[in-house]
């Protein structure tokens, strides 16, 4: 979901400037950074994230009240990368939409946190929930954080751009396009975090090969 900024009060965008701020600082000063430069294919895994993300993200339907919908990617981006990147990341692909044109600045902040902070920050917490459960098993990975958390993701962001827009003048959405964002996410999120899962799961900060699938033979 993307705002246009006058479809949102004035407050609202002070206030999500003040929100994501400190968190953007927060996962700049706590990302793995000796981790990423330490390998050139990371790197490489990075900067295609910053290339593809607001590609995929310019594949929005506009409505007419300055909103556009869209599919959010950002589970995959956390599996991947971990809380602190994905946020760094989910962040530089937002400005990565205004420098194209295809956002504007002043709503920069409101879109940083309904598309990046809150689904990276609910795929993690799905993802430390499974955690403290010690699983063992790989369809908990891909079912949990990958597929159940980019659905309670997308959830999340919708239910925080609907108080947005009840705060505001903009007309409502329609509830009935909720199915298609959410279904959706979950599937491509969980099919791409398979996809690495089977071919490179050296590439997944969150996967432990050794505990879900034992160590090699």
């Amino acid at each position: 979901m993307h705002f246009a900024s006058a479809a949102l009060q004035p407050l609202t965008l002070w206030l999500a400037a003040i929100v994501v701020l400190p968190l953007l600082v927060l996962g700049a000063a706590r990302a793995p950074w000796r981790l990423v430069l330490a390998r050139s294919e990371r790197q490489h895994l990075m900067l295609g994230a910053l290339v593809v993300l607001p590609a995929l993200w310019t594949m929005a339907v506009p409505l007419d009240s300055g909103i556009r919908l869209h599919l959010l990617y950002m589970t995959t981006v956390t599996l991947i990368f971990g809380w602190s990147l994905a946020v760094v990341i989910g962040s530089l692909a937002q400005l990565g939409l205004v420098l194209i044109n295809q956002a504007e600045l002043l709503s920069l902040p409101v879109n940083v946190l309904i598309d990046v902070v809150i689904p990276v920050t609910v795929t993690h917490s799905i993802l430390a929930l499974c955690e403290r459960f010690r699983y063992r098993n790989l369809f908990v990975y891909l079912f949990g954080p990958a597929f159940a958390g980019a659905v309670l993701a997308a959830l999340a962001s919708v239910a925080v751009g609907w108080l947005l827009i009840r705060s505001s003048a903009t007309p409502e959405l329609n509830p009935a396009i909720l199915p298609l964002l959410v279904f959706p996410e979950g599937f491509l999120n969980g099919t791409l975090i398979t996809a690495f899962a089977v071919f490179r799961p050296n590439l997944l900060r969150t996967y432990d090969e050794a505990r879900l699938i034992g160590p090699p033979g």
